[in-house]
Formats: C-alpha cells, structure tokens, sequence
C-alpha cells in the first residue's frame, strides 16, 4: 500500500483533467473549473482516509458536481460558455480554419448538451466529457446501470435530432 501523500498524487495526476472538463462543463468557464477541483482535491486530502479506493472515482465526480453548482450559486449568474477549447490534450497543430470549426462545434455541443433533460445532460457529460464508466457514473449519480444506459441512449439521440434540426434550419449540409 502506498503512502497517503503518494497515493493522492497518484489521484491527482490520473483524475485532475477529467474532473477539470467535467467542472468546465457546468461553469462554462475553464479558471472557474481549476478553482472548482482545487476545492475538490483540498476535500479530497482531508478525507482520503475515510474514501474506500471502489467509491473514489464517484465520490471526486460527486464533489465536483456539488462544488461546481455552489459556485455558480453563489456567483448568481449564468455564465455563456467562452471559446475556449474544452479539450486539455495537447494536439498537432491545426490547419488554418479547423480551430475556429471545432471551437464553433464544441461551443455549440455544449449548447445542446446545456438543453437536455437535467439527468440527461449529467449522464451524458460524466461520460463524454469526464470519461467515467457506466459503473462509475452509476455510482457518481446513485442509479442503476441499466438507468445510466437509457440516459445516455436518450441523451445522444436527443442531441442528434437537435444537430440534425439546427443543421436543417440553418441549411448546411454534412456528409
């Protein structure tokens, strides 16, 4: 077994962006987010002692959520979703243009996601967004698996009826 100090930098290092694209996802703004799971990890090493290593990734998700939502609580506004690029990752660099297409296609994602039924979008951004298992968001939002599934089967298809809908409205083909 590892030390205490050596196991949370182990959780820090496999859980601090997931929990940061999952924190940006509620408060649609990426400093807000890094101060979100700052909260989380200070809670976090208060507390690893009393964590069960099952219950770890949902209890961080969990955390996350309430933190994040106490924040825009407290702050009393809606926050529009900025242009950043939700990805963390460091990538090749762009062609001239693909930038500005996948921060205008995120930023819109977000939009429809931000549309769905409230259970909906959570399933949907624990799993896109933070990468979690079904058996971790069953766990994160205290629901069966099967219910996990219908929420993400029904999330998905909302948002492609939606793309579909916007695609249509705004007369642009895809292929």
């Amino acid at each position: 077994m590892h030390d205490p100090h050596h196991r949370f930098q182990e959780l820090l290092t496999r859980h601090e962006r997931p929990l940061i694209r999952y924190a940006h996802s509620i408060t649609g703004n990426l400093e807000d987010a890094r101060d979100v799971v700052q909260d989380v990890f200070v809670k976090l090493s208060q507390n690893l002692h009393a964590i069960g290593e099952a219950r770890l990734t949902s209890w961080l998700f969990t955390v996350c959520k309430n933190r994040a939502l106490d924040h825009l609580r407290k702050h009393q506004r809606l926050i529009v979703m900025e242009n950043e690029t939700l990805d963390l990752e460091t990538s090749p660099a762009p062609r001239p243009g693909d930038e500005l297409d996948q921060r205008e296609t995120a930023s819109t994602l977000r939009a429809l996601i931000d549309e769905l039924p409230a259970r909906q979008r959570e399933a949907v951004r624990l799993k896109f967004i933070a990468g979690l298992d079904y058996k971790e968001i069953s766990q994160a939002m205290q629901t069966s698996l099967g219910n996990v599934g219908y929420l993400i089967h029904h999330g998905v298809q909302a948002l492609r009826v939606k793309w579909r809908e916007m695609e249509q409205g705004a007369g642009v083909a895809r292929v």
